[in-house]
């Protein structure tokens, strides 16, 4: 606001070109035009509803309103892992259903897609039907389960037989981070190849972004109006990250206060949960309650099966009589909650599951 009345869009591009690394933001949009002009691949924009992807997916449209005739499709993929942090999962599977909606409204080939894990793969499927102990940072099998299957499934399913992954990456995320970049790396820093797969590039236009730098690109950036970045940032002042939906080699877990699984037990103390009710979201009290539970027990001996399903000697499965109690506590958590957590085809899984290792 100015005076009592709201910046109009050439008002707000102009003071835009004034701020500090304002700048940075117009090349970006060049980068990604030079790019969409130049790549014969169709796009899959990944998307997780956090503040990079958003700011990436931004900058794509801006991309696109600049030029006279797209040639060819965008797609924006949001893996909905079925244990999402309710509030952000709601906000980011109505972005993208709106954005298609102001997609259309200025002819530009961008469509939406929300994927999901097989039911079989289901984080409640896996640890409470077939018993997998909850994830810790040398057990991480949720992400590949959860996230990269139902991402590559959609490609192939797709018949896709190549494809460039936009992905908003950032360098200065972490150390980690930075080291896989660097190890993968190509002559043009934004363009790096995706390990195991001989047809897929990964394009990265922020990844020399700053913290500051995105937000600069979500509250300055007029369209698309869908992404409710003001939204976004109201979750962020509880809670900070994303976890990718795409990614190039194994790096650090998706924990340490990061948008994302509200069952993750690779970040210690539910961090993300604790600060999200302290931020007024008094919903998620049960569901912190069971995620530090869950943590809890994944390394009582008295809730593990002895030997590994293949007769190996160390910590099994978790019992039978575990997985019971887990899953009457988790409808419990949904009753007091109100929130939906569990679905019926899961259930069904879950049983399938009990009745193999009842026998």
């Amino acid at each position: 606001m100015r005076n009592g009345r709201t910046f109009s869009a050439s008002e707000m591009l102009q003071c835009l070109r004034r701020l500090p690394n304002s700048f940075q933001l117009l090349e970006t949009i060049a980068r990604i035009i030079t790019a969409y002009n130049a790549d014969t691949e169709p796009w899959v924009v990944g998307y997780s509803g956090g503040k990079d992807s958003t700011a990436l997916v931004k900058l794509i449209f801006q991309s696109l309103l600049r030029l006279e005739n797209p040639h060819k499709g965008v797609t924006v993929i949001y893996c909905d892992t079925g244990v999402e942090i309710p509030m952000a999962s709601a906000l980011a599977t109505q972005a993208l259903g709106d954005l298609e909606a102001e997609a259309r409204e200025f002819d530009l080939p961008i469509s939406a897609r929300v994927l999901s894990p097989q039911i079989a793969e289901r984080f409640f499927v896996k640890v409470i039907g077939r018993g997998y102990a909850p994830p810790t940072d040398k057990f991480r099998w949720c992400t590949d389960r959860l996230r990269i299957d139902p991402v590559s499934r959609f490609l192939e399913s797709e018949k896709v037989k190549s494809a460039t992954v936009v992905l908003g990456v950032r360098e200065s995320e972490s150390a980690t981070r930075n080291l896989t970049l660097d190890q993968n790396g190509t002559e043009d820093r934004f363009w790096k190849k995706q390990r195991g797969v001989a047809n897929r590039r990964l394009f990265m236009p922020i990844l020399d972004y700053s913290v500051r730098d995105v937000w600069l690109a979500n509250l300055l950036v007029d369209r698309p109006r869908a992404l409710r970045a003001k939204e976004v940032a109201a979750l962020y002042a509880s809670a900070s990250g994303e976890c990718p939906t795409v990614r190039d080699v194994k790096g650090a877990p998706c924990g340490k206060a990061r948008f994302g699984c509200w069952t993750c037990t690779v970040a210690k103390n539910g961090v993300t949960l604790r600060n999200l009710i302290a931020g007024g979201h008094s919903c998620l009290e049960p569901l912190l309650r069971y995620r530090l539970w869950m943590e809890k027990a994944r390394t009582n001996p008295r809730y593990r099966w002895r030997k590994r399903r293949n007769g190996g000697v160390g910590p099994g499965p978790m019992t039978l009589e575990w997985r019971r109690m887990a899953l009457r506590k988790l409808l419990r958590v949904q009753e007091e909650s109100g929130l939906p957590l569990i679905g019926s085809d899961e259930l069904s899984a879950i049983k399938r599951e009990w009745t193999v290792d009842d026998t």
